[in-house]
C-alpha cells in the first residue's frame, strides 16, 4: 500500500488520485494548524498505518515563500517515522529563474532553496527523491546535493499532444527554444530573440513565416504578461491566424493573467499552481490541463 500526503491547496489532486487508484493508494489526513505567535501547530493522523514502513509521496506548493519550513517540517517528521521511501513531488520551483545572476552582488536564491532540501533525511529504505516539473535551465538539478536526494527533472510538455497538431511552434526566446524545441519533433518552429537597445530589450522573430497559421507560444513560466503580449503583438503583425500561448507554471502576481487573456486567443497552464484553476473559471479562453497523469505515473513507476 502507498500513501499520499498532500499540501491543502493540492487536496482535489489527491482526491482523484485516490478514487482512480483504489485499493492502491490511501491518503494520510493532515491538519494545518497555527499557534497563536503564528507559528505551525501540524498532527498528523495513523501514523503508524499509513507512514511507518510506507512508501509516501508528498505532492505540495511552494508558491508562497512562507510554505517553506512548514513544507520542509513535516516531510522531515515523515522520515522520522520510518517512512520506507518519501517522494517528494514539487511541481514548481518557485525560485528557479534565479541561477541566472545579472549583478555580481545578487543572491543565487535557485542554489540555495536547493540546499534546504538537499538536507532532507533519507527514508528507511530508499534515498529521499525530489520530482520538479520544466526548470528552463537542466543544470539546476545539480543544485541538489546527490549524495543526500535524488533529484529528477520532468516536463509537462507531453501534454501538449493533441493541442499542438497542425501548429507552428514559436518560443518567446532562444532560451525556451533551446530547452523544449527536442519536445516536438513533428512541428515546424521558431523562436524570439531579445536584441538591446539602449535601456530596453526588443523582439525579432528570426523568421516570420506565419501567414494564416494557427501559432502555439511556448514557455516554461509566464510571470507577468510583458514578453507573451509582444510577441503576440508581432504574430499578428505577420499575419498569424491564431495565437495560442501556453506555460507549465502561470504565475501571475496582481491578477495579470486578464490583461494577457484578453491578447491571446487562448491562454493554457498546468496545475502546477493550484490558484489557477479558480481564475480559469472567471475567464473564458483559460484552459487548465493537469499534471495528474504524470504524477500517477511517478507514484505507481509506470
Amino acid at each position: 500500500m502507498k500513501t499520499i500526503i498532500t499540501h491543502p491547496n493540492f487536496d482535489y489532486l489527491w482526491e482523484q488520485i485516490v478514487r482512480d487508484n483504489r485499493g492502491k493508494i490511501s491518503k494520510a489526513q493532515v491538519d494545518f494548524e497555527a499557534f497563536e505567535d503564528g507559528w505551525p501547530n501540524i498532527f498528523v493522523e495513523k501514523v503508524k498505518e499509513l507512514i511507518e514502513h510506507n512508501d509516501v509521496t508528498y505532492i505540495w506548493d511552494f508558491s508562497k515563500p512562507k510554505d517553506l519550513f512548514i513544507n520542509y517540517a513535516l516531510i522531515n517528521w515523515i522520515l522520522d517515522y520510518y517512512a520506507d521511501k518519501v517522494r517528494v513531488i514539487m511541481p514548481y520551483f518557485p525560485v528557479w529563474t534565479m541561477e541566472r545572476i545579472d549583478e555580481k552582488w545578487q543572491v543565487a536564491t535557485a542554489k540555495y532553496f536547493a540546499d534546504i532540501m538537499s538536507n532532507l533525511p533519507s527514508g528507511r529504505m530508499w534515498k529521499t527523491s525530489i520530482h520538479v516539473f520544466d526548470i528552463h535551465a537542466l543544470q539546476e538539478r545539480f543544485y541538489f546535493d546527490s549524495k543526500n536526494v535524488n533529484a529528477e527533472m520532468h516536463t509537462a510538455m507531453n501534454l501538449l499532444d493533441e493541442i499542438v497538431k497542425w501548429k507552428i511552434i514559436v518560443f518567446p526566446d532562444d532560451w525556451a527554444k533551446k530547452r523544449f524545441w527536442k519536445d516536438f519533433p513533428e512541428n515546424e518552429t521558431l523562436s524570439f530573440s531579445k536584441i538591446r537597445k539602449g535601456d530596453s530589450r526588443v523582439l525579432t522573430l528570426n523568421w516570420w513565416d506565419v501567414d494564416w497559421k494557427d501559432v502555439l507560444l511556448i514557455d516554461d513560466l509566464i510571470q507577468t504578461w510583458n514578453t507573451i503580449i509582444e510577441a503576440t503583438k508581432i504574430l499578428r503583425e505577420k499575419w498569424a491566424k491564431s495565437v495560442t500561448a501556453f506555460a507549465t507554471h502561470g504565475v501571475f502576481p496582481n491578477w495579470s493573467v486578464k490583461k494577457l487573456s484578453k491578447e491571446v486567443d487562448k491562454l493554457i497552464v498546468s496545475d502546477s499552481i493550484p490558484k489557477n484553476i479558480s481564475r480559469a473559471e472567471k475567464i473564458k479562453n483559460m484552459e487548465i490541463i493537469s499534471l495528474k497523469s504524470d504524477i500517477e505515473k511517478l507514484i505507481f513507476n509506470w
